[in-house]
């Protein structure tokens, strides 16, 4: 995982476990020292794809963090 996917990552996770609710875009950007909400697009979407993340379309806050940790349990 790529610096900035990982900085937005823990922004988000330290977000919502600070004030109980998904950052938006605008507030990841701010918080991670990015200027383009485009950028924080994209990397939420990899992240998504990457299952860590999930969306709820033309939802405020719709950022949700994703357990993993069935499934790593699972591999071992």
């Amino acid at each position: 995982m790529r610096m900035s996917k990982q900085k937005v990552l823990e922004f988000i996770k330290s977000h919502i476990k600070s004030h109980g609710v998904s950052p938006s875009y605008e507030v990841i950007a701010k918080g991670v020292g990015l200027s383009s909400k485009s950028n924080i697009h994209r990397i939420v979407h990899r992240l998504r794809d990457e299952g860590l993340l999930d969306l709820k379309p033309y939802k405020f806050h719709s950022i949700k963090l994703v357990d993993r940790s069935v499934q790593e349990i699972s591999r071992l």
